[in-house]
């Protein structure tokens, strides 16, 4: 009976980093219970760094995901006088792009053929608890229960699991709301994205395919109830101020969605024999384009610790503490970067603002400091 709880596992959350979790997981002969509130796919575009798309490789999505996939090498960012500009080279540090460019209803349909849509996903109460014995965790549900060797909770930023366990949150509101949408444009440019910080907003442009970018607009509280307000052909005059120089006859395509934007953080990242995995354990400002990498770097380190261990029972203490370890350089430094970034650029003082220009100046010329701001982008 031991033996056959510690092969045992139970997912809870539906998203991407936990079907990639699934995957991963029962590729190691693991026996996966996976429940979701909802499985809803939305219309939106992800960043993939190259170590990312090389592990989900060896997961064995179709070929036919990976020539989807839109390539990133090189990206233009500007200060708040869209005078000053650092351009960072997938060349200057020697590789072959700096990001790929996915949809995420694309990357869901990709899971599902792998899975040959037999993911087998289980409805999760709202009203359900967690409990923990010496050997295993129990997921109690009004009408059964579930036991595992450990409870993995992908749940996302706001997560049930994290509230049901009481692990301490610490969560920074930027006090920016976000602002997503597609755009269909004319433009010579290929394979180029574009990152303004702008002195109420910061705006990403990202290349899906040739004639097609994506935008995320993140915005101080003002500067979005006045975006809010405006309808699609006065927001299109506002970009076009802005990125006129690159593309024209904006065009905007999609239904605009809006996010509030905070910073999530925890004590730990487990608690007896539950562990917390992607947004659930830590959830960053999106101007980085690492939230969802971060989640795959999640799984890539705990397949990493499972194939170097070769543990009985991963929910055991010990297991994940080691993990825990394992990832807390990594995600305080990504943390620590955009909240630097957001903090700098939203300054409006003028001795802030010329250091800004002068700093972009340096590092613009600097080969060795731009391979440094790569390196650790792409990682």
């Amino acid at each position: 009976m031991v033996n056959d709880i510690q092969n045992k596992i139970i997912i809870v959350g539906g998203g991407l980093i936990g079907e990639l979790l699934h995957m991963m997981l029962k590729s190691k002969g693991f026996e996966i219970n996976h429940f979701t509130k909802d499985s809803n796919v939305k219309n939106r575009t992800f960043a993939l760094s190259p170590s990312s798309v090389d592990w989900l490789r060896s997961l064995g999505l179709p070929s036919i995901f990976f020539e989807s996939l839109s390539e990133i090498k090189s990206m233009k960012i500007f200060d708040s006088s869209i005078k000053n500009s650092v351009t960072l080279n997938a060349d200057d540090a020697q590789k072959p792009v700096l990001a790929y460019m996915v949809n995420e209803k694309d990357f869901d349909e990709a899971i599902k053929n792998t899975f040959n849509n037999k993911k087998n996903l289980k409805k999760l109460s709202t009203d359900f608890e967690i409990q923990k014995k010496q050997d295993q965790a129990i997921l109690k549900l009004p009408n059964e229960d579930h036991m595992a060797s450990i409870i993995i909770a992908c749940d996302g930023a706001n997560s049930k699991v994290r509230e049901k366990i009481a692990i301490d949150l610490r969560k920074h509101n930027f006090n920016q709301t976000a602002l997503s949408f597609e755009l269909k444009v004319k433009s010579e440019i290929q394979k180029q994205a574009f990152q303004f910080f702008l002195k109420e907003s910061i705006l990403a442009v990202l290349p899906i395919r040739q004639g097609l970018v994506s935008i995320v607009w993140s915005c101080n509280s003002n500067f979005f109830t006045k975006l809010n307000d405006l309808d699609d052909k006065s927001i299109e005059n506002e970009l076009s101020q802005i990125i006129g120089n690159y593309y024209k006859d904006i065009k905007i395509t999609t239904k605009k969605e809006s996010f509030p934007l905070f910073m999530n953080s925890v004590e730990s990242i487990f608690k007896d024999r539950v562990l917390l995995v992607g947004d659930s354990a830590h959830f960053i400002h999106p101007m980085a384009g690492q939230g969802l990498n971060l989640g795959i770097r999640d799984i890539i380190f705990l397949e990493k610790i499972i194939d170097r261990k070769k543990y009985l029972d991963i929910g055991l203490r010990g297991f994940l503490r080691k993990y825990e370890r394992a990832r807390k350089e990594d995600v305080s430094q990504m943390g620590f970067l955009t909240l630097g970034l957001n903090w700098i650029f939203s300054k409006k003082s003028s001795i802030v603002t010329g250091l800004i220009e002068k700093g972009m100046g340096v590092l613009d010329k600097s080969k060795f400091l731009k391979q440094q701001l790569i390196k650790k982008a792409i990682s």
